[in-house]
């Protein structure tokens, strides 16, 4: 038996490698394996600088940046040869920043993400790449856009701090010194999901700590964000602008920057379709897997281009958010059974034998013939 391996990162735990490699070494010695091919993947969520790195290349760029409360954190970008940089919102903005503190989501804001864009273009940088996942805010990117350099004002023309309990008041936005600052410099977005910006709130508010209240303010600032703009309606109903709590709309409509699908990027750089027609099993893994997973995350991605090729997928969770009945036939989950690391454990020897465990575990699930 030939196994594709192909996982994404853990949020808040290990990275796709170390999952990859976990996995990879439950099959080795698996009498049935002839093979194990193993790619570590990426939506454009959490991980994302790792993968990139990885298939890229390039130089590691380190430098401080807000998170999404304020506290300065150390950030990373890569800055490949040809002067692309790519920036991870997780890095600066990610929802694992604040895991341990009381969650602000009419504070919360991606500033930190406009500085890394900011740092990379001061260095020389003529393309950033936003891979736009896992923020811990709602703001359409409103704190990055005024990390460089958009300026936003209430009818009377007041300046407004750029978090969303500010921003309901947004009737003017001065976009001048941001696209001067940005001149000569394409900006793109790759998104962890195909989520529309009218339904990020309802998918992920609730692991951002958003109430019934909460909901009411920021869905108000974004009405008010997006007239002040100047936006079309159907903006807020596009596939893929609603990622990294609507930086993903906010950089392309003041940047015309293009959005697209994070987890296909990768998958084509990896050339995760010619793996998946050498293998007979596919293996992918991501911290939980529920309904949400389908639209762009990575075990979706992976598991519906194999089965377009007829191919069995096991998905190992650490934990699966919805009935395995409601799975489609020939793709089946593992549970690891563990609870969620704390921060600073998340890649231990007790994890890497459990990913092994899950791994065999999943011989015996891609064993089962696939439903026709």
């Amino acid at each position: 038996m030939r196994v594709l391996v192909a996982p994404n990162a853990f949020r808040g735990g290990p990275g796709a490698r170390w999952v990859g490699e976990a996995l990879t070494s439950g099959l080795t010695h698996a009498g049935m394996v002839s093979s194990v091919a193993t790619i570590p993947l990426s939506d454009g969520g959490d991980g994302a600088l790792d993968v990139a790195t990885d298939l890229l290349g390039g130089s590691r760029v380190r430098t401080i940046a807000d998170d999404p409360l304020g506290a300065p954190v150390p950030a990373e970008y890569l800055l490949t040869e040809d002067g692309t940089a790519f920036v991870e919102t997780a890095q600066a903005s990610g929802l694992r920043l604040v895991v341990n503190r009381p969650k602000q989501p009419l504070v919360a804001n991606t500033r930190g993400t406009g500085q890394l864009i900011a740092h990379a273009v001061a260095r020389g940088a003529t393309k950033v790449v936003v891979m736009a996942g896992g923020t811990a805010s709602v703001d359409l990117g409103a704190g990055a856009l005024a990390a460089l350099g958009v300026r936003f004002y209430d009818a009377g023309r007041r300046p407004l701090q750029p978090v969303p309990r500010d921003l309901v008041h947004v009737r003017h936005i001065d976009t001048g010194p941001a696209q001067e600052l940005l001149r000569g410099v394409r900006i793109e977005v790759l998104s962890d999901v195909s989520t529309p910006l009218r339904r990020n709130i309802e998918r992920f508010g609730a692991q951002k700590g958003i109430t019934t209240s909460d909901a009411v303010v920021l869905r108000e600032m974004l009405d008010a964000m997006l007239t002040a703009l100047g936006c079309q309606e159907d903006l807020a109903a596009k596939p893929f602008h609603g990622a990294g709590g609507g930086l993903a709309a906010g950089l392309h409509t003041v940047f015309d920057a293009p959005v697209s699908h994070g987890g296909r990027f990768f998958a084509s750089l990896a050339g995760l379709a010619g793996q998946i027609d050498r293998a007979d099993l596919v293996l992918t893994a991501e911290g939980r897997f529920d309904s949400g997973s389908w639209e762009g995350k990575v075990p979706g991605l992976v598991a519906t281009m194999a089965m377009a090729q007829g191919k069995r997928v096991v998905i190992i969770v650490g934990e699966l958010g919805l009935p395995s009945s409601d799975l489609p036939p020939g793709v089946h989950c593992v549970e690891l059974g563990l609870e969620p690391p704390t921060p600073g454990h998340a890649e231990t020897s007790d994890r890497w034998y459990a990913f092994a465990r899950a791994a065999r575990s999943a011989l015996d699930c891609g064993s089962v013939p696939h439903a026709s």
